[in-house]
């Protein structure tokens, strides 16, 4: 039997498991609508499974990274004199120089070569959790104050589910974009675009004065006839597109499209810097006989140029990648008629860091055990819509999330957890604006982990655990000679490090207890307040317990969901609290008062019983008033002393969901 008999008959295995795709349907229906493309990513790894098992071979041919690293000195050499070498280019990165080239690339690593056309992309790609936003770039003059969403760098902003411009909210559930008039809690406009055949899921917004920008995927659907041993089965298929649709919201009840840009792959992450916005696409490589080469190059859509094919002699290539996928960069001003910028890479995106001027991605190179080997980064220079690739650095080590990379005075600062367990060691590197290594501090807390990074100026903090909690003060003011100046030791860990002020930092993770086998483990939720004035003598100046069991909050990995009221001193989170008796668990959103002489103090709680329809996602603010958003609802409150005030209720939406197409797509 053949590799196409063996795909024809592990497909038949996937439709058959009907059961798996209901449940699967299920928790969709029974999660917050923006939690189903982490179920259908863990349904499409359990159809991989399927297929490997089936077939009775899991084909996987890694590159000769050897050989690629010789690339500036001679042409790769693949044994075959027909093909054309790779063309060098910004040191190390090189190019493929033609259709041929990329199609034997992609054949090597394709899982099954078929004769048809069905290992099409999949309606639903993964979308990176670690993406939110600030609230928005212009002010409305009537309002003075009103929430900015809590982002890593000041002016760049970061997509969200909501946003605010001080007189209206911004706010996608349940794939709706509703426009809302903030002071009475009237809907004023909704945009559906999700149709039969058409269907645009959207996922963030940005706001920018009188312009809206939705960010979702968009996806054709198409039905197709497939002939089978068994029986003629009907099978929906999609080309799924990462999708930025831009408005003019000078009229808020009657927005009007200005543009459309859409780039081939899931949604990945976005970023916007003035007026320029920033989109990352992943859409998977694959090859069957006879494909087209239309087929095999990534697309790209504008409404002022219209469809573009990237050629293959455009696509960089990352040099040993473990992820067969095609990665785009796109930039374009949401003002101007300039065609839009994009860059695009065969291989896949990791994690997104943004400055001012630089846009920078990593990737994971695994090694032959597949332990996290080294971390390759790309630095793009960003002018205006413009995206041009600078350079390419590595260093070895994992990266925890966004927050482990800082830029500052043109230097990169990243900090990274290699191994695992008890040979577990951190580091932290300084990069130059070539990304080049210039300064490191290496074995930091031998045999723990990295869980939560923050760089303020001149000074880095890093979290690290195992049993205990140590926070780690590097002076770093010598780019050359980083230095560790002070160490705290404390029960417990912080996930999260947040800014208070310059010598205060706050600290949001977890209490920990024994496990009875020697180790620890999550007891219920707590936040500190750190004293960092003396970096030789870091100090816990207070923290407060949250919950009494177990607790847990989205804060713990989304830096988004943070509400902060930093002139009444407030702070809060959304919290899901597992009591002692069932009957008592509860979702919250918690807010506490900052005080630094009495510390945190309790300043109030909405809580309910935990339905998926009413857990609080955000929590704004606008003058004195404050609202929550959930996926069925937004609720106002007296600021003042959390008195409710209005309710608006959304219509429940009904959506059937695309299983049928599986997208084998190695992240």
């Amino acid at each position: 039997m053949n590799n196409k008999d063996n795909y024809k008959n592990a497909i038949e295995q996937i439709q058959a498991r009907e059961e798996l795709k209901e449940k699967t349907i299920q928790k969709i229906r029974d999660n917050r609508n923006k939690k189903k493309i982490t179920y259908l990513k863990y349904l499409s790894a359990c159809a991989v499974f399927v297929i490997a098992i089936t077939s009775g071979k899991f084909y996987y041919d890694r590159i000769n990274n050897d050989i690629l690293k010789e690339i500036e000195e001679k042409p790769l050499y693949t044994g075959d004199t027909n093909k054309a070498p790779l063309i060098a280019l910004n040191k190390n990165l090189p190019r493929f120089s033609s259709i041929k080239e990329l199609e034997d690339v992609i054949k090597e690593n394709t899982y099954f070569n078929t004769d048809g056309g069905f290992m099409k992309e999949s309606a639903v790609e993964d979308v990176a959790l670690n993406v939110k936003a600030e609230s928005t770039n212009g002010k409305r003059q009537n309002v003075t104050d009103y929430s900015k969403t809590n982002v890593q760098v000041e002016n760049v902003d970061e997509a969200d589910i909501v946003k605010t411009d001080g007189e209206y909210i911004y706010y996608t559930t349940q794939n709706i974009v509703y426009i809302i008039k903030a002071d009475n809690l009237q809907i004023v406009k909704e945009i559906d675009l999700y149709g039969e055949k058409e269907r645009f899921l959207p996922f963030e917004l940005y706001v920018n004065k009188d312009k809206l920008i939705v960010i979702g995927n968009y996806s054709k659907i198409e039905e197709v006839e497939q002939q089978n041993k068994l029986r003629y089965s009907s099978r929906i298929y999609s080309e799924t597109t990462t999708q930025a649709m831009v408005y003019d919201i000078s009229d808020r009840a009657n927005p009007v499209e200005k543009r459309t840009v859409r780039l081939d792959g899931g949604y990945r992450n976005s970023r916007m810097i003035g007026d320029n916005i920033y989109l990352i696409s992943s859409k998977s490589a694959y090859y069957y006989d006879g494909m087209k080469e239309n087929e095999i190059l990534p697309k790209i859509y504008d409404t002022l140029g219209g469809e573009k094919i990237i050629s293959a002699t455009d696509i960089a290539y990352f040099e040993g990648t473990n992820s067969y996928s095609f990665m785009t960069v796109a930039g374009f001003d949401i003002n101007n008629n300039e065609n839009v910028c994009t860059e695009t890479f065969y291989g896949a995106s990791d994690t997104v860091y943004a400055s001012l001027n630089n846009l920078y991605i990593t990737q994971i190179e695994y090694n032959d055990r597949w332990d996290v080997s080294e971390n390759i980064i790309y630095k793009f220079k960003l002018n205006g819509s413009k995206i041009e690739l600078l350079c390419k650095g590595e260093v070895k080590g994992n990266l925890n999330n966004q927050f482990s990379m800082d830029e500052y005075n043109g230097n990169l600062r990243i900090a990274t957890t290699s191994g695992y367990d008890e040979k577990a060691t951190n580091q932290l590197f300084i990069l130059d604006e070539n990304l080049k290594e210039i300064g490191k501090i290496e074995n930091m807390a031998v045999g723990e982990r990295i869980y939560s990074v923050r760089f303020i100026g001149e000074i880095g903090y890093v979290v690290t655990f195992e049993q205990i909690d140590p926070l780690f003060v590097i002076d770093l003011s010598d780019p050359r000679n980083p230095q560790i100046k002070g160490e705290l030791k404390i029960p417990g860990y912080s996930s999260y490090l947040h800014p208070y002020d310059e010598t205060h930092i706050i600290g949001i993770g977890y209490n920990t207890k024994s496990n009875g086998y020697g180790g620890v483990t999550n007891a219920n939720m707590k936040m500190s307040m750190f004293d960092v004035s003396d970096l030789e003598n870091p100090k816990e100046l207070f923290n407060i317990d949250i919950g009494d069991s177990y607790a847990y909050s989205e804060i713990i990995y989304n830096h988004k969901v943070l509400f902060e009221n930093k002139e009444k001193g407030l702070i809060g989170f959304p919290v899901t609290l597992r009591e002692h008796r069932a009957s008592e668990d509860r979702d919250t959103f918690s807010i506490f008062h900052i005080d630094l002489e009495k510390g945190f103090e309790r300043y109030g709680e909405i809580s309910h019983k935990i339905d998926y329809r009413t857990n609080i996602d955000r929590a704004i603010y606008i003058g004195d008033t404050l609202y929550t958003l959930a996926d069925y609802e937004i609720k106002s409150y007296n600021l003042e002393n959390l008195e409710e005030l209005q309710t608006l209720e959304f219509e429940e939406r009904n959506f059937e969901y695309d299983t049928s197409t599986i997208d084998l797509i190695e992240e």
